[in-house]
């Protein structure tokens, strides 16, 4: 997550308010984030999903926040930051509700789609309302408490999922955050009525409403696209259509945003290489986070590897997640007034280092070997968490921050939502490929081969198991151990992929932030005519 500090004019005195207000909806965006990916294997089990779907859980959350984000600050730019928080809050409520009462798949991920629609209002708006309330002298202080919170409710996210999963029931995770969003929406009409934050409204600013179409247009046909491409076929139709849609709409959304006055995105500010890096590292740092917590809570929670229930699961990533909180919240005050090339390359390198190390577990290893692998890598994550966005926003002028911040979180979210689609995608080609020799020592008259291998890849758990019931006894011993011997190889797959995207963001990082420290509001000159 990012921590992002847009500048404001501070009035009022209702600090403690906005800040209660603030950080309580963060507490419950941050754990949804990664609480979900603890329950995973109880999800699966009760919806009896495939593995398509159980990706679109995660993966709809996160599009839907990417997709909206951006539009979604700009509004609160124009219209008031205080109408789209209380929105964000009302519907990120009315998805809870729809996932706790859910009854089947597609209500479920109807209410995650929610989720993330007003996640991305909350996060779009919560800094700049706290900023605006704060005075000056105060604000680095509040502002570094808000950050925290955000660290920690991302961080202890798959230890409360774990919790509710072991001891309750998963769904308990969606009744907390009604029960959180309800005080928080209460204060807000109390921050609201006594006018605690001032009015930040731009006047004269409209909604870049083709830039905000093609902006959609991108990230949700794509989306889709990657997601499906794997169990559709990725010369088929239906992953050719959207990739050809989302192509048409980024080309539509540079005319837009090249011919606008006011457009939603402003392009011209990635000519600055530093921004382009704030960007790219915020992508590829929730890439790796994401993939992370997907994939191990899957693997550690398999009866063929540790068999860990959900708590002891959210409990094993601890390491990872303490690392990540220490250094995201001490990086920022021991490095502010120096160069970040360093760090942050220091930081890209650990991620791809911890990840390479992660991508050579077998399910014959003891937690002993993994622990400090997960500490180096949320070394990296704590470090370029903290630090890309600061070096991304301290570029642009005040009047863009909000736009710039959006900006920032869109490649952040857009980046999770890859990481879970492409683990998942490297993850099924490794078992669809380990499988395929169990499944041609199958008799030719088999009428299993093709049923199994197709399930095997894209089935639900009770069609694979009804399958393998079916076979005879050496055929079905053969498969369970193939079983068992690719539930580590699926792991070291995903791993292997964040090991790449991260060592890609370390070669950008060397070559991106070569050079002195560039003044503040630096990327002003790329918008200035003449």
């Amino acid at each position: 997550m990012s921590l992002t500090e847009p500048i404001s004019t501070p009035t009022g005195s209702g600090t403690r308010a906005v800040l209660a207000m603030t950080t309580i909806c963060m507490i419950v965006v941050g754990f949804n984030t990664t609480a979900v990916a603890t329950i995973l294997p109880d999800i699966k089990a009760e919806f009896d999903l495939t593995p398509a779907g159980l990706q679109w859980v995660m993966a709809i959350y996160t599009v839907t926040s990417a997709t909206l984000i951006t539009i979604l600050s700009r509004l609160g730019d124009i219209s008031g930051k205080m109408g789209v928080f209380l929105f964000g809050i009302l519907i990120f409520a009315l998805g809870s509700a729809l996932v706790l009462f859910s009854e089947d798949t597609p209500m479920l991920l109807i209410g995650r789609c929610a989720q993330g629609a007003g996640g991305a209002a909350l996060f779009g708006t919560s800094l700049t309302l706290l900023t605006a309330a704060t005075p000056e002298d105060r604000r680095s202080a509040v502002v570094g408490f808000w950050g925290a919170v955000a660290g920690i409710s991302i961080s202890v996210g798959p230890i409360v999922g774990g919790a509710f999963a072991t001891y309750l029931n998963w769904r308990g995770i969606f009744a907390a955050d009604l029960v959180l969003l309800a005080a928080a929406f209460v204060i807000a009409l109390h921050v609201q009525r006594q006018k605690l934050v001032p009015d930040t409204r731009m006047p004269g600013a409209k909604l870049d409403k083709l830039g905000a179409i093609a902006l959609v247009l991108v990230l949700g046909p794509l989306s889709f696209a990657l997601s499906n491409g794997e169990s559709q076929g990725w010369t088929s139709m239906q992953t050719l259509t959207p990739l050809l849609v989302s192509c048409f709409a980024a080309v539509a959304l540079i005319v837009t945003a090249r011919r606008g006055d006011d457009p939603l995105v402003e392009l011209r500010y990635f000519r600055h290489p530093r921004y382009v890096m704030a960007g790219a590292g915020m992508f590829i740092t929730a890439f790796a986070l994401i993939c992370f917590f997907v994939f191990f809570s899957v693997f550690v929670q398999s009866p063929d590897t540790f068999d860990y229930d959900a708590i002891r699961a959210g409990l094993a990533a601890a390491p990872l997640s303490a690392t990540m909180f220490v250094v995201s919240f001490v990086a920022p005050r021991l490095l502010a007034p120096y160069n970040f090339h360093w760090p942050i390359a220091f930081g890209m390198a650990a991620m791809a280092l911890g990840c390479y190390l992660l991508s050579m577990t077998s399910n014959s290893a003891s937690y002993s070997d993994i622990w400090w692998k997960l500490v180096i890598t949320g070394a990296g994550l704590g470090m370029c968490f903290s630090l890309l966005p600061r070096l991304g926003l301290r570029l642009l002028p005040d009047e863009h921050a909000g736009q710039g911040s959006g900006v920032i979180n869109t490649f952040l979210y857009f980046g999770a939502t890859l990481g879970t689609v492409v683990g998942g995608v490297a993850s099924a080609v490794t078992t669809r490929s380990g499988l395929s020799e169990v499944i041609a020592a199958l008799p030719q008259g088999s009428t299993h081969r093709v049923d199994l291998a197709h399930a095997l890849t894209h089935g639900s758990p009770s069609e694979v198991q009804h399958l393998i019931s079916g076979l005879d006894p050496q055929s079905g011993a053969a498969l369970a151990t193939a079983l068992r011997d690719l539930q580590d190889n699926a792991l070291d797959s995903a791993m292997l992929v964040a090991t790449v995207v991260a060592f890609v963001g370390l070669l950008l990082a060397v070559l991106l932030l070569r050079g002195p420290v560039p003044p503040l509001r630096d990327a002003t000159k790329y918008t200035q005519k003449g």
